[in-house]
């Protein structure tokens, strides 16, 4: 029997470590997920407190995820709201 886990499952944003470098703005990971149709949307949900990464709330719209936040592993978790769910690969 194949056992597929929920990480391969999960949809996924990826991205070289060059990319990032200087960090990617969450709200921009947010856009790129499809979770908000704009950066305003994407703020808001940041600011009601609806979105996390791993075990962390984000409640700052100007956080970036940086090369270093991998060093423990390859991916991250992208939560926002109770439903919405991706990883953030460092690929490569």
């Amino acid at each position: 029997m194949t056992h597929i886990s929920l990480i391969d499952r999960t949809p996924a944003l990826e991205f070289a470590p060059e990319a990032l470098k200087n960090g990617i703005e969450v709200v921009s990971l947010i856009l790129m997920a499809g979770f908000a149709k704009t950066s305003t949307e994407a703020q808001d949900l940041v600011a009601r407190g609806t979105v996390w990464i791993e075990e962390k709330q984000i409640t700052d719209p100007h956080h970036h995820v940086l090369n270093y936040a991998f060093d423990d592993g390859e991916i991250l978790r992208l939560s926002v709201g109770a439903g919405k769910h991706t990883t953030i690969r460092r690929v490569g």
